[in-house]
């Protein structure tokens, strides 16, 4: 038994790098035709997937867990070449906010240099009943390695101190969200929460 759980975790690792590795492959196939970075174009799916609250250097720097100069000097190149714009924000003159232009936003709708339309298909070749307990797996997955300081910050509602798991006795909405007042089911899990409040459990 020790040994057929040994021999799965280390399949299941060994698959966890081969992902990773094509990722990365179809990022610098799109850098090829873009001549953005990853991390460029990490940013621009990030600017594209967040409310104005999170769009500053800092908050991409802290979510994506880079080095702000890291992230100022790839802001400096999409900004030179069009993609993303910045606005002094109202509240505090000291912070930019950042947002696609129309160049940018044409870009990620390009479906061959969009990693999450490149995935789409294979994702959609998954049973909803894989595609289901996939979800269940990675976000229990991707939280142990946030709580564990392995991720930058993950805003899903496992390591959230808001979120009440195993609540009620209902098998279909167990889980409870006390920001949003709620109940919730496995599948309802949020995996991008802005009001997600992280905390050690």
């Amino acid at each position: 038994m020790v040994k057929h759980k040994n021999e799965i975790d280390e399949k299941l690792i060994y698959l966890f790098n081969k992902i990773s590795q094509i990722i990365r492959y179809i990022q610098w196939e799109i850098n090829k035709e873009t001549k953005l970075s990853p991390l460029m174009l990490q940013i621009l799916e990030y600017l594209s997937n967040n409310s104005r609250e999170l769009r500053t250097p800092h908050k991409i720097a802290e979510d994506l867990g880079v080095k702000r100069p890291t992230v100022t000097d790839s802001l400096k190149v999409l900004v030179k070449r069009g993609y993303v714009k910045e606005k002094l924000s109202e509240e505090d003159r000291r912070y930019k906010i950042l947002s696609l232009t129309k160049k940018g936003e044409d870009l990620l709708k390009r479906e061959e240099l969009n990693l999450k339309e490149i995935l789409k298909d294979s994702v959609d070749s998954l049973s909803n009943k894989e595609k289901e307990s996939l979800f269940i797996s990675l976000i229990k997955f991707i939280s142990d390695l946030n709580h564990r300081g392995l991720l930058p910050v993950v805003r899903v509602c496992l390591n959230c101190e808001n979120f009440e798991r195993d609540k009620f006795d209902d098998p279909d909405k167990p889980h409870y969200c006390r920001f949003l007042d709620i109940r919730m089911g496995d599948y309802d899990l949020s995996v991008n929460c802005e009001k997600n409040i992280f905390v050690n459990k």
